[in-house]
């Protein structure tokens, strides 16, 4: 019993101390661990390694140690800083407790999660996947680490592949990679089990290849690692839902690889074919009925070492084969498909691509095209013919098109194409062969560009060398017809370089709503409790939120002669419409454009570009004979820059020069404009009734009416700028009146004017007809017009006119003082001086006095005398007389009834 219980004893406390050490052991080794791999990695690799925390556990994987490694970072050095070559989230490996302590790291296992791996080659050839350090010792003496590995695991992984190029980059996303694999890897020949399913898109340039298509493979491989030899034994492959069997072998060169590899389907159904398009164009295979066979094949032979590829070729043949999708009522017929690619040299460049026969047949609609495409790298020569119709309507009625928008309309076509890619790349068009004719009839298209739907009656294009024809485009929306024919000069470039498409062309139309061509409001999404705010904002800011702008499309570059009967812009109707407009590089410039409009025509020069964000226009107007009343009461630019001008009846000329923004539906930002007009009128006259402004200005003179000013020939000129008009000063007349106006207004209609009124002092009010009735016919015709100035000021609706009128009238009692004085001095100064003398009570005679004595300051000489022969000559009579005459005209001035 006693050796029982020491056995128990040494050996429960051996087990405590064997527990102990799992725990303490990885407490010891775990700095050690990430100093070693930073290590190796500084002395191996042209990366930058970074992790966050090292964990050893010996209880997971027991009797393996199992050591993981967190946020475990690979980050590339020049000339790829800024990539990051591999990052996984956690990184297991296992390897022996023996090696951990030992420090031979022989990984037995592997674990990775929430990785990525992003390969990048830019234009140089260079990747930044190359970032092992040479060795100089022998590579078995160098190995830091082994792999004895037998089994591992991926676990969401991404593999982005990226390469630059200057013809487009091409760009290759594995994604959601799961990966498992089962073998020994101590042996030097192997059979590996795996097991693979992921998402793979591929893109070229701006082309889109593949979008997440799924793949899954499970093969086992048979792996030969000192020939570095990968042959498929048992697989199966699944791409979208094609299935698809490899025989063969990949073998690792020196310098590249080595591939014999077969490849075809099991099965030879036509629902095959279908498997090859994505998903999300040809929506759930589900119930779909197929008939006839696909047969699907291909190979790859040969090396792939630096410019040379293995030769390979790819075969797919369908004949007579049928498909119908359940929930649509048309089933596409009779489909044929010969296609073949090959390459039979190892050089890219002699790769040929033959779709011998391409034909379906939907209803009793036929369409058959065939293509060759060879010398695919130096100058890719293109041989093309398609030959049939097709009723647009039932591509959505027989194949589950994802459309958005609408489309009806029966398409011909009989053409036939040979190109090649240099002489579209060069201009030399004429060394392309085209002929045959495309049309198009009853199209409709009903999409969110335009409110209405889009019809084309008809549409013929004829294809010739040097230029396509559009001899027939007869087309309507809404209310709105177009007809167009003219020339196309490069469609070549533009449909296979993306360059602007140029041409020519005629258009005519009876009429053309420009609303027909807006796209729709869009709907407020504003909430209640901000409404408010959205209140004061501007109309032009309300109509940019509430609806997209009209673009002018960036890929035109045409010349467009235009003859329009009626145009509907605004609220304006414009006819017999004629010019030039050029549309360039997003703008449309307008040469000698004309129109009919306000019983008169307008010349338009100058354009409209809608570039930028906001579209913006500079134009020169030429407005003859027009309207007035009309133009400057529909016209709302007119009426802001000349709002006083509705108020004249007849006709005006006149020339303007505007700038500025545009709302989205094209019409300008009166905020915006700045600008200057200078106009004439022609037959016209005033409505003063219509104005409180010239009603009030009436009503400061006494027979003034403003309603009988000659305004014929009147010209005057104005410049505008952020909301304000200057008005240059100009003079209109009636009979011996002149008015001279100066001055500006606001867009918001608030005046600052000053009008000099030169006006006869009849005009002056009864005060002044008092003054005027004291003189003699003959002395009244001696008073001159008086200038009187009236401010004008509030707005147009309500104005505010003040006038100096008062100031004026005192000036006009010293201009018939100055003459009485002059009358009296024949009769004596005395008696005048005694007179004038006997009414210094009387504010007005005062005031006359002041005046006297200022004369008499000015005019000492000629007062002096006057005074030494009134003495010697003058008569008691001849005084009394003064006196009684001076008395009266100055009772007369102060208006009093005393006497004398």
């Amino acid at each position: 019993m006693k050796i029982v219980k020491k056995i128990l004893k040494w050996g429960g406390i051996t087990l405590l101390l064997l527990i102990a050490l799992m725990v303490a052991i990885p407490y010891f080794f775990k700095d050690t661990i990430k100093e070693k791999v930073i290590a190796i990695a500084n002395e191996n690799l042209k990366a930058t390694i970074s992790l966050q925390d090292v964990d050893i556990s010996l209880f997971k994987n027991f009797p393996k140690a199992q050591v993981t490694l967190s946020d475990f970072v690979l980050a590339n050095k020049e000339p790829f800083v800024g990539d990051t070559l591999f990052a996984a989230k956690h990184l297991d490996v296992s390897l022996s407790i023996s090696d951990l302590i030992s420090g031979n790291y022989n990984l037995l296992g592997a674990n990775v999660k929430d990785a990525s791996v992003y390969v990048h080659m830019n234009q140089e050839g260079k990747g930044n996947f190359d970032i092992t350090i040479p060795s100089e010792t022998p590579e078995e003496e160098s190995t830091p680490i082994k792999l004895d590995i037998q089994s591992y695991n991926v676990e969401n992984l991404k593999f982005t592949f990226r390469m630059e190029d200057k013809e487009g980059d091409i760009f290759m996303e594995i994604d959601d990679i799961y990966h498992s694999g089962k073998g020994n890897f101590a042996q030097e020949v192997l059979d590996l089990d795996t097991q693979t399913k992921a998402n793979v898109t591929f893109a070229m340039g701006k082309s889109t290849f593949m979008k997440r298509i799924p793949i899954t493979l499970q093969a086992l491989l048979g792996i030969d690692l000192k020939e570095q030899k990968y042959t498929f034994k048992e697989n199966k492959a699944t791409v979208n839902q094609l299935d698809l069997v490899f025989n063969g072998f990949i073998q690792l060169l020196d310098d590249g690889q080595r591939y014999d590899l077969t490849f075809s389907t099991p099965t030879n159904t036509f629902q095959n074919f279908l498997a090859l398009i994505p998903e999300e164009y040809t929506k759930s295979l589900e119930g779909v009925k197929t008939t006839g066979n696909l047969t699907l094949k291909g190979f790859a032979k040969g090396d792939m070492v630096g410019d040379k590829i293995p030769t390979f070729g790819i075969e797919m043949y369908a004949d007579n084969a049928s498909v119908k999708y359940p929930m649509l009522p048309k089933t596409v017929r009779n489909i044929s498909i010969d296609l073949k690619v090959d390459n039979a040299t190892g050089i890219m460049n002699d790769t040929k691509v033959n779709l011998n026969k391409f034909a379906m047949t939907i209803d009793e609609d036929q369409f058959s095209a065939r293509a060759k495409v060879s010398n695919v790298i130096a100058n890719p020569y293109v041989d093309l013919a398609a030959k049939g119709s097709i009723n647009l309507a039932n591509l959505s009625q027989a194949y589950p098109i994802a459309l958005d928008k609408k489309f009806e309309g029966k398409l011909k076509a009989d053409l036939a194409l040979q190109l090649d890619m240099k002489s579209v790349e060069t201009n030399n068009y004429q060394n392309i062969k085209a002929q045959g004719d495309l049309s198009l009839a009853k199209f409709v298209y009903a999409g969110e560009e335009f409110v209405k739907p889009f019809h084309i009656e008809n549409l013929q294009l004829k294809f010739n060398p040097s230029h396509i024809g559009l001899s027939t485009f007869d087309a309507h929306t809404g209310d709105s017809d177009l007809h167009l024919d003219g020339t196309i000069d490069n469609l070549y470039g533009f449909l296979f370089k993306k360059e602007t498409l140029k041409g020519n062309f005629n258009m005519l139309s009876n009429k053309l709503a420009v609303s027909d061509f807006m796209q729709p409001t869009t709907e407020s999404t504003t909430p209640a409790k901000e409404e408010k705010k959205e209140e004061t904002k501007t109309t032009a800011a309300t109509n940019n939120n509430t609806a997209s702008a009209i673009k002018v499309p960036a890929f035109l570059d045409c010349t467009l002669n235009a003859k329009a009967k009626t145009v509907l812009y605004d609220n304006l109707n414009l006819s017999n419409i004629s010019g030039k407009l050029i549309i360039k590089d997003e703008k449309v410039t307008l040469e000698h454009l004309k129109t009919d409009v306000f019983d008169g025509n307008i010349g338009i020069a100058g354009g409209v570009s809608t570039k930028g964000d906001v579209p913006t226009f500079d134009v020169n107007l030429n407005l003859n004979k027009l309207n007035i009343v009309e133009a400057f009461s529909k016209i709302s630019m007119l009426e802001k820059i000349a709002p006083i001008a509705k108020v004249l009846q007849g006709k005006i000329n006149t020339i303007i020069n505007v700038k500025g923004k545009l709302n989205n539906d094209l019409t300008p930002d009166l905020n915006s404009i700045s600008g200057n007009l200078f106009g004439s009128l022609a037959d016209s006259k005033i409505d003063t009734k219509a104005s409180p402004l010239l009603s009030s200005l009436n009503e400061q003179f006494t027979g003034l009416n403003l309603a009988n000013f000659n305004l014929n020939n009147v010209k005057a000129g104005l410049d505008f700028e952020d909301g304000k008009v200057k008005i240059k000063p100009f003079t209109i007349k009636y009979k011996d009146v002149a008015v001279e106006v100066a001055g500006m207004h606001g867009f918001d209609q608030v005046m600052n004017y000053n009008l000099t009124f030169n006006v006869p002092p009849q005009m002056l009010g009864k005060e002044a007809e008092n003054l005027l009735a004291k003189l003699t016919p003959e002395n009244q015709k001696k008073i001159t017009n008086l200038p009187v100035v009236a401010t004008v000021g509030g707005t147009f609706n309500k104005p505010e006119v003040k006038t100096d009128i008062k100031t004026v009238v005192k000036d006009l009692a010293t201009q018939i003082a100055k003459n009485q004085i002059n009358n009296l001095a024949d009769k004596g100064t005395d008696a005048l001086k005694d007179a004038i003398a006997s009414k210094t009570n009387s504010g007005t005679a005062a005031d006359v006095m002041n005046v006297v004595d200022g004369l008499k300051k000015n005019k000492d000489s000629t007062i002096t005398k006057v005074k030494e022969d009134l003495k010697e000559k003058a008569k008691e009579e001849a005084k009394k007389e003064a006196k009684k005459q001076l008395g009266n005209f100055l009772k007369g001035l102060g208006g009093g009834d005393k006497k004398e």
